[in-house]
């Protein structure tokens, strides 16, 4: 069976990407950045908390006057697996991680905006959230620098 990969010159991404450092939730973090940058942050309708679905806490907003999109998604799900029966210890536990951008695993969330040309990003936006009580820091990402950018297509 023939296996069809995207080229890197097939995907150029349109977005701007903030890394954000904070040991909060998500909804209270969604909280924040509304209360703060004056968005509209909600989680996504019809999507319930599924334990390692990186989409389980997915927060989006449209901003129809702009044009632009933002989302505020989880780096970082953790599942639990239980090895019954396949192991020698059936109790056993496994923790598994996924990161929705790995060479940055100690992010833990992303804000995107889609279509965000022209918005001075690295000023206001980010200086905004670094103003937020028990966020650690905050910084935009250069979304050509990364190699698994290919992971922000579909959200």
């Amino acid at each position: 069976m023939a296996t069809l990969k995207l080229s890197d010159d097939f995907y150029e991404p349109t977005c701007s990407l903030v890394a954000v450092h904070c040991p909060m939730e998500a909804y209270r973090l969604a909280y924040f950045l509304n209360l703060h940058l004056q968005i509209g942050l909600r989680r996504t309708a019809g999507k319930e908390p599924n334990e390692g679905d990186m989409l389980s806490e997915y927060y989006e907003w449209e901003n129809r006057m702009e044009e632009t999109v933002w989302s505020l998604i989880v780096n970082a799900t953790r599942t639990t697996v239980s090895s019954a029966g396949n192991a020698l210890f059936p109790s056993d536990v496994l923790t598994m991680t996924k990161y929705l951008i790995p060479e940055m695993k100690k992010v833990d969330y992303f804000l995107k905006i889609d279509n965000a040309e022209g918005y001075d990003i690295d000023r206001q936006i980010v200086q905004r959230i670094n103003k937020i009580p028990r966020i650690a820091t905050a910084y935009e990402v250069d979304v050509n620098q990364l190699k698994s950018k290919h992971n922000l297509i579909f959200l």
